[in-house]
């Protein structure tokens, strides 16, 4: 079952993917014009229903990346309604249909909408995102006090500076949204940092404790994420005095540390 996310302007559709990954599809419509863009499509049967019953024209399909699963249904969506394919012209060579190239800074246009464009590399290289009004639409780069991991045509330095350097400098009043559902994977990651469980804090065991599988997370800001989010906090002394292994993260080089902090999450 999709959940709605409106205002005059526009509405957000989004709904779990019932998978062991936890992918969330997304689909975008302008209110005036009923135009809209699918996202990252996995699940066709529950975007034809999204279309269907609010009366959508899909004008755009995008991809964040070219990873299967945010890609499994390109080629029905671009058959079906005919529209183009807009992707980073990184894909060109991993996709066998013409994709529309889009880049850093670039406005796409949805009704009277205007959506912007970031290059947000490290997940893959090819990885974009959206941003519209305080919503961010960030693929596998970042997720709820987590980030993308770099095991599929990644880079973990590009990534570094991709959440270093770029998204910790975004609005923070700018709302996630994700690729994934991994709040509660990476909640228990961030438990198994700390020296003990009486320093983590109490709005994130509050979260854990009442998070429910059959649901989607509710939504978080970067406010949220500079809060609590151990990849945007690696240059924080005050965050890791209250590690277990301290030792490690004594390089007073940043992005060792966020090397470091990559590893020990893939090993989690």
């Amino acid at each position: 079952m999709y959940e709605i996310i409106e205002n005059n302007e526009f509405t957000i559709y989004r709904f779990l993917v019932e998978n062991s990954d936890r992918n969330i599809n997304y689909v975008l419509s302008c209110n005036t014009s009923k135009e809209c863009i699918i996202i990252d499509p996995l699940d066709k049967d529950e975007i034809e229903k999204i279309l269907k019953e609010n009366s959508l024209v899909p004008i755009y399909i995008f991809n964040t990346h070219a990873h299967p699963d945010h890609t499994k249904y390109n080629h029905y969506f671009l058959e079906k309604y005919k529209c183009p394919l807009l992707a980073h012209i990184d894909c060109k060579d991993l996709f066998e249909f013409e994709i529309q190239n889009v880049f850093e800074n670039d406005i796409i246009k949805l009704g009277n909408l205007n959506i912007k464009v970031l290059h947000t590399p490290g997940h893959c290289h090819e990885h974009i995102s959206l941003i519209l009004d305080k919503y961010f639409f960030c693929g596998d780069v970042i997720f709820n006090l987590g980030v993308g991991n770099v095991k599929f045509r990644g880079d973990v330095s590009m990534l570094f500076r991709t959440i270093t350097h770029k998204i910790k400098n975004l609005p923070e009043e700018l709302l996630l949204l994700p690729g994934h559902d991994y709040l509660y994977n990476n909640i228990s990651f961030l438990e198994s940092l700390y020296k003990n469980s009486s320093e983590i804090p109490e709005e994130l065991s509050d979260l854990a404790t009442s998070y429910k599988p059959e649901k989607l997370s509710p939504l978080f800001d970067l406010s949220f994420e500079k809060k609590y989010n151990p990849f945007l906090r690696i240059d924080e002394f005050s965050f890791l005095d209250y590690l277990k292994k301290k030792d490690l993260f004594k390089d007073e080089k940043i992005e060792f540390r966020f090397r470091l902090l990559r590893q020990l999450r893939d090993e989690h």
